[in-house]
């Protein structure tokens, strides 16, 4: 396997060989490859197979009928990426494919992919993945001048095309898995000295108008879980640990949380929050209103617990912090009517995979993927504990509701109208999220998860 221990030289020479038709040149190499070399995934610890419970195999149909979508109408019809025959692609945005890729990588390492699912093959649908994660790592702006990167929501990009690519690494090119560590490695650096945003300050002033950053701050330690697991041997392993740390809690604190003796990683809580970005109830307010959605956001902070177990370490129990509030508040946190809008009730609705959202919603009542997900984990990470309903329950009528939406249409798309979800990526936002739910059935199965509040 390749540990980018190659001639530094060597490997610019096959990047600029199999670029040669591009117009725009990659930026120059950094003599720091040889100390920081990826460590890829030793599959050969993973051998206890797939599991084959209900629920799993609700979230692998998921996964590949998602697979279906992204190999036929995405990739030939929607962005007519078949059509082109450059060693990269064009591509018209850069969450899209690379959650794509991810998804389909999650398909094909855990060995779960159908050729009679989705109706092309696994070589052909290898083929693609990996054109796909040479093609979002290529474009990044430490490749290739004027490119994509250090921008907003950035780190999540570069957290599903980094995790793609480290997936299928024993399968990437040399000079493609060269462009995928500068791209993670570039985006994690990025947090090293970043000052971390709160809803509220420490003292209650609201910084941002109805804005949560409990979103953002968890998708930025996205690519520090990525960059972690694959570069363990990093100069800067420990700084990006730090940020993780304090990112992943920041993204759940209460107000209460910050006057807490509390120490989680070596973190005393009223030391390292200086505010909140979570109400003390357990909800999330973000474009204005209380929301579902950003609630069921807690997938971000989890991705620490897939990259983690892949690597074979331990996950930081900072990754699960107030979760388990959070969840109890989808689940029997009453809103009444008046002066919520009618009919009133808990945002999970028992015997139901109807979501009530209480105040408002802006993407459309239709999002089930990211609760089906939510309740996965919850339950997978034993983190559904004191709610009325186990996620198991929960994730038996969100998961089959993605089913039935998927069911509607021959290529398996989730949506059919803007008003179930108005999102431009939502089918690539599906996608993301089955390969995260199936990935986590996986890895639990394995018997490889475990938690840790060691300091770091």
């Amino acid at each position: 396997m390749f540990h980018n221990t190659l001639n530094l030289k060597l490997v610019l020479v096959i990047i600029l060989l199999n670029t040669s038709a591009c117009s725009k040149k990659l930026l120059p190499l950094k003599d720091n490859v040889a100390s920081n070399y990826v460590l890829p995934i030793n599959w050969k610890k993973f051998r206890k197979g797939n599991p084959t419970d209900p629920l799993s195999i609700k979230q692998r149909e998921i996964l590949l009928n998602s697979n279906r979508f992204a190999l036929s109408t995405w990739y030939n019809e929607i962005n007519k990426y078949n059509l082109q025959d450059s060693t990269y692609l064009k591509i018209k945005s850069i969450r899209e494919p690379g959650s794509e890729a991810f998804a389909l990588a999650v398909s094909i390492k855990t060995g779960v992919y159908d050729p009679s699912k989705t109706g092309v093959s696994l070589s052909d649908a290898k083929k693609i993945t990996l054109k796909l994660i040479g093609s979002v790592a290529y474009r990044h702006k430490i490749n290739q001048a004027g490119g994509w990167g250090n921008v907003w929501q950035s780190a999540l990009w570069a957290g599903f095309g980094g995790f793609a690519g480290w997936l299928m690494w024993d399968e990437l090119p040399p000079a493609d898995q060269e462009l995928v560590r500068r791209m993670v490695e570039y985006e994690a650096d990025r947090f090293n000295k970043y000052n971390v945003p709160y809803y509220k300050s420490s003292g209650g002033k609201v910084n941002f108008k109805g804005d949560s950053k409990s979103e953002e701050n968890s998708w930025n330690a996205m690519v520090l879980h990525v960059a972690m697991a694959m570069m363990p041997h990093h100069a800067n392993w420990k700084l990006w640990m730090n940020k993780n740390i304090e990112l992943m809690l920041s993204a759940n604190a209460r107000p209460d949380d910050l006057s807490s003796s509390t120490v989680i990683n070596g973190r005393k809580l009223s030391e390292v929050l200086k505010g909140s970005n979570c109400n003390n109830d357990g909800t999330i307010t973000n474009h204005g209103f209380v929301h579902p959605d950003y609630m069921a956001c807690t997938a971000h902070n989890f991705y620490n617990a897939l990259t983690f177990t892949l690597a074979q370490r331990p996950t930081p129990e900072a990754a699960f912090f107030n979760t388990d509030l959070i969840y109890k508040a989808l689940i029997d946190l009453e809103f009444p009517s008046p002066p919520s809008v009618p009919p009133g009730g808990t945002m999970y609705v028992p015997g139901s995979d109807v979501i009530y959202y209480p105040q408002n919603t802006d993407w459309g009542k239709g999002r089930r993927m990211n609760f089906a997900l939510m309740d996965c984990q919850m339950s997978a990470f034993r983190m559904d504990k004191g709610v009325s309903k186990k996620g198991d329950y929960w994730e038996t009528l969100h998961a089959q509701a993605v089913l039935d939406m998927q069911n509607r249409s021959a290529d398996r798309r989730s949506y059919i109208t803007l008003k179930e979800d108005n999102f431009g990526g939502r089918e690539e936002w599906v996608a993301s999220h089955a390969a995260q739910g199936y990935l986590t059935k996986w890895i639990i199965k394995q018997g490889m998860f475990s938690k840790t509040n060691q300091a770091y």
